[in-house]
């Protein structure tokens, strides 16, 4: 049988750290609903963004077959080799582009989802938090009672049974603990999956990063000395028609 000072610091430190749990466990619970409701946003985000690129894939792809198809009639229309090659170029850009972004936001939506997984698993167990904070708050209690019964003079069975109650709340308690143990350990598990999608997601980014638009190439002086030939021509030719009709 312990003495009563020793009985009331327990009791008031147990009361104390209940009250705190209650209040930090409730806080907690507005932030993973937070959580969770960000979570649900980016993952239908990443959803529509899937979508998005499987669009943009196939319009890459008959921007490539139109390419394809002006190449077997460049000599009848005259299309510019450099044009068409322009074109092929952009359309293969984009085809990779939209591949990447696909793969990207792929990833982004598995994220998304264990991050949703992760909140749920989260608010039942503040739950359970809360209810170890009620099962320290019912021990202090107790403990607190036991301690006034050992100031006053009582019957040994009374001492005895407070006594007795307080054990079985300290297993209740220990129990109460040992279920939201038991449940952080399984998000545990879901961080390290989410840790290991967050470093592909990074290397996915970089991926994206390293490919480049073709590059732009800007008309020779050549070129342009060819059209102004061709401008002053057709000035030439036209006030000719002018002046002599």
């Amino acid at each position: 049988m312990e003495n009563a000072e020793n009985l009331e610091i327990k009791a008031q430190k147990n009361l104390d750290i209940a009250e705190n749990e209650k209040l930090i466990y409730k806080d907690s619970k507005i932030t993973v609903n937070q959580e969770l409701k960000s979570a649900k946003a980016r993952e239908v985000l990443a959803k529509n963004e899937i979508e998005l690129a499987n669009l943009k894939q196939i319009l890459a792809e008959k921007s490539k077959k139109l390419v394809e198809r002006k190449g077997e009639v460049k000599d009848i229309l005259n299309f510019s080799n450099n044009n068409l090659k322009s074109e092929e170029e952009y359309a293969i850009y984009n085809e990779k582009i939209a591949g990447i972004k696909k793969t990207i936001a792929e990833v982004q939506r598995k994220i998304a989802y264990l991050d949703k997984q992760i909140a749920e698993e989260e608010l039942k167990i503040i739950k359970e938090k809360l209810n170890v904070a009620k099962e320290r708050e019912i021990l202090g209690k107790n403990l607190s009672n036991y301690a006034k019964l050992t100031k006053i003079s009582t019957t040994n069975e009374k001492l005895t049974k407070a006594e007795n109650l307080c054990i079985k709340q300290q297993k209740m308690l220990n129990k109460a603990i040992k279920n939201v143990f038991g449940k952080s350990v399984e998000i545990r598990r879901k961080e390290d999956k989410l840790a290991d999608l967050k470093k592909e997601l990074s290397e996915k980014l970089a991926e994206r990063e390293k490919i480049r638009p073709p590059s732009t190439k800007f008309p020779t002086n050549a070129w342009f000395r060819k059209l102004k030939f061709n401008y002053n021509l057709k000035y030439k030719v036209s006030n000719y028609r002018l002046f002599n009709t």
